[in-house]
């Protein structure tokens, strides 16, 4: 796409905590000003702000977003679009990744510095691109929702991120994940639950499960490895119980995406997922918590198309 033939809506996150972000920013803008990029810039300064902005904007018409943030940045701005009635398949979305793990943009292939966006766009392409729906069920009734275009993560990945956003230290803040991680693996118990995907039914005492869209989590864990966000289908990941010394054991191969070898792992692809147990578990979205809840989680009507250059890794 001719970069140069729309108007580009960016939709920026100033609280990301990448390094010298306001002096990126700045450059970035004024590249785009010699390139004749033509934009216009709206300031997501707090929760949900970012949803709203891009269901405004959705449904005045526009159809050319970029976000400059992290991805919980996109996660807000993928709801917004699809909160607006658009039709999704009308809307193109860039990214420039200014947050900390950047999980999303890996899959596709997004260079880790913002100012090397620039150079890939221009060997990227807008592919049309599943997004997911996860759905929080109370007494048999929908309470809740929440589009995700990267990974859904339940049991101890939830208790990991509700962790998380208890606070994020000064120093070492790509270092929070696996810092929080280690916290929360020695007293978390593992609960009774179970999954029905289109593969069958299956019950167990689980530790984790994540259904995913994309591969990575986590600042760079590749928990989901087999996950293409373009072939219409979840790839879901689930953990049974496991010895915590096991997962630390594995923390290498996670971020190799080679823990599914292990016998407590199981694969499954699938166009839709129900997880529920008797003691609810907790959920969550690219570090968004979910209302608490059994939950249903299906391929959304419409394919958005985003920039990226996926390339399928073994």
């Amino acid at each position: 796409m001719d970069f140069t033939a729309h108007e580009w809506h960016i939709i920026s996150n100033p609280n990301t905590s990448s390094k010298n972000r306001k002096m990126e920013e700045e450059h970035l803008l004024d590249q785009f000003k010699s390139m004749h990029i033509p934009h216009t810039m709206h300031l997501s300064d707090g929760a949900g702000k970012g949803w709203a902005i891009a269901k405004e904007l959705c449904e005045s018409g526009i159809r050319h977003l970029m976000v400059f943030g992290g991805d919980g940045s996109i996660n807000e701005v993928v709801n917004g679009i699809y909160e607006s009635g658009a039709d999704p398949e009308e809307v193109y979305l860039a990214i420039v990744p200014f947050g900390t793990g950047n999980d999303f943009c890996r899959t596709l292939g997004y260079p880790q510095r913002p100012h090397d966006f620039l150079i890939f766009k221009d060997k990227a392409q807008f592919l049309p691109t599943d997004v997911g729906v996860v759905e929080t069920v109370v007494d048999g009734g929908v309470t809740a929702h929440r589009h995700f275009i990267n990974i859904a993560g339940f049991a101890f990945d939830a208790a990991v991120i509700n962790e998380t956003t208890k606070g994020k230290p000064k120093l070492f803040p790509n270092a929070v994940y696996l810092m929080k991680l280690v916290k929360v693996l020695f007293g978390y118990s593992c609960t009774p639950v179970h999954i029905t995907t289109e593969e069958g039914e299956y019950s167990d005492e689980m530790f984790t499960i994540a259904c995913g869209n994309a591969q990575y989590n986590g600042n760079g864990m590749r928990q989901v490895p087999m996950a293409d966000p373009h072939d219409g289908k979840f790839d879901l990941v689930t953990i049974r119980k496991i010895r915590p010394m096991k997962v630390i054991a594995n923390v290498k191969n996670l971020f190799a995406g080679k823990h599914i070898t292990l016998p407590e792992v199981r694969v499954t692809r699938t166009h839709f997922v129900e997880i529920t147990a008797e003691k609810p578990i907790l959920g969550e979205v690219e570090g968004e918590m979910l209302q608490t809840g059994n939950y249903r989680i299906r391929i959304a009507d419409g394919r958005l198309n985003v920039l990226g250059n996926f390339v399928e890794k073994k």
